[in-house]
């Protein structure tokens, strides 16, 4: 009863919004409405999204699965003179789920604090920052450090931040930082939307260096990334110890019309790490990883504005899981919902252990209406090593390499411009050898953003 109640509720939201009231030439703001004093702004979404799966493919989770989930996030800033401050909280609940469904600690996260922070602005063009407190961050592509779009609950880091945009163009970040750990972690706790406070701690710390120049020669920009974890396990939290440094650069070549674009993302690990988060795994392993990502796109001529991309991702897996070397690739805080399909309940793939080719196509058909395939094959890097997130894993070698194919679709409708999205999507997974699966995934979701 309580969770029909629920999802009554949840509808009753998405379709509440969609009112004549909000069809105006300009989105409509809160903040417009609320005459606030002079330095403060107010804004926020609300996103309700269900999802199905058939056909699973992860070990000990439910074959078939289902999950309605609403997403607020409300955000608060005052900024004046140069000074800046922030609030922005986040509440995320789920129903539907069940017993055996997949659920991890990104799957709710009941009225917490995103953002708290403040920050200075100086200099002669206010062009350098320094921001300390509670802040999500994104860096570059996002491949390594991001903030959730697609996923329920993003990444945070409680710390210190430095940002310096130099005249010529240049765009120089550093960070120090603990990473948040979102709480409940629990299943019993996440299928009952139990609220805990989300915690960091000295046990987990981690540092940032990122520097964008401006475009060198031929619309070509240059990333250049360090990444330092450090962890240790404490009374309260297990870790895998990792004590890696991650060095990398980006070239990128902006999309135009009739003319190839590109980017190429190398990043290299070393270090050491544990094999598991266990009190009783005691081994330090020398950790070496690579990722590759190369992409060539060409853009179409037309009002469509469609896009078509060939890439190929190239994460190094683990070669001997009972040696004391590890090359499995850890991607950090990044994402991949942009590159291996959604995540949510689904989320196959991540950014280890794999070789992946595919296509992807982008096409606007009509205004305020933007349309994704992409298809893909997949083969693991190393055979010893785990497939993505599903817990599947030929310790001998023996199974071939290759997974399977992918293909995944999605369309987005700006129903009322700046107001109100509607998105659909799904995707299909053909496994062969480690699994003989046809999964479908499907999701449909609104977006009203004030």
């Amino acid at each position: 009863m309580l969770k029909g109640n629920i999802q009554l509720a949840i509808l009753a939201s998405m379709m509440g919004i969609v009112t004549p009231s909000f069809a105006a030439d300009a989105p409509w703001r809160l903040n417009d409405v609320l005459d606030l004093p002079d330095g403060f702004s107010i804004n926020g979404s609300q996103r309700a999204r269900f999802e199905s799966l058939s056909n699973n493919v992860r070990l000990g989770t439910s074959k078939n699965d289902e999950i309605l989930t609403l997403q607020t996030f409300l955000n608060t800033r005052y900024e004046k003179d140069g000074f800046g401050a922030q609030l922005e909280l986040i509440d995320v609940r789920q129903a539907l789920a069940d017993v055996d469904s997949i659920l991890d600690s990104s799957t709710i996260n009941i009225l917490d604090i995103q953002q708290a922070n403040v920050s200075y602005r100086f200099g002669e063009s206010r062009n350098t920052s320094v921001k300390i407190g509670r802040f999500s961050a994104d860096y570059g592509s996002r491949r390594l450090v991001a903030r959730h779009r697609f996923g329920n609950a993003p990444n945070a880091f409680d710390g210190l931040e430095f940002q310096h945009r130099g005249e010529s163009g240049y765009d120089l970040r550093l960070m120090a930082t603990q990473p948040v750990r979102r709480l409940p972690n629990s299943r019993a706790d996440i299928l009952d939307n139990e609220r805990e406070n989300d915690k960091s701690g000295s046990g987990q710390q981690f540092y940032a260096a990122y520097l964008a120049l401006p475009e060198l020669r031929e619309d070509i920009t240059v990333n250049l990334f360090a990444y330092s974890m450090r962890e240790k396990d404490t009374a309260s939290v297990n870790t895998r110890n990792r004590d890696h440094d991650t060095v990398g650069f980006r070239l990128l070549r902006a999309p135009a019309v009739q003319r190839v674009d590109f980017e190429v993302e190398s990043a290299y690990q070393n270090g050491t790490r544990r094999g598991s988060t266990s009190v009783f795994d005691r081994i330090d392993l020398d950790h070496e990883a690579f990722y590759q990502y190369l992409m060539f796109g060409y853009s179409l001529p037309g009002l469509s504005r469609t896009r078509v991309m060939f890439e190929y991702s190239y994460a190094s897996g683990d070669k001997n899981p009972f040696d004391t070397n590890s090359e499995s690739f850890d991607s950090l805080f990044g994402v991949t919902t942009f590159e291996f399909g959604p995540t949510g309940i689904y989320g196959v793939i991540d950014r280890h252990n794999i070789s992946t080719p595919g296509v992807r196509v982008v096409t606007y058909p009509k205004t305020g209406v933007d349309v994704m395939i992409s298809y893909r094959h997949f083969w693991l890097a190393e055979s010893r090593d785990s497939l993505g997130r599903t817990g599947r894993q030929d310790a001998t070698g023996k199974t071939d390499n290759y997974i399977g194919q992918h293909l995944e679709a999605r369309v987005r409708w700006d129903a009322i411009p700046g107001n109100l999205r509607i998105e659909t999507g799904g995707a299909w997974l053909h496994t062969e050898n480690l699994a003989d699966e046809n999964t479908l995934y499907a999701y449909a979701a609104a977006t009203f953003t004030f």
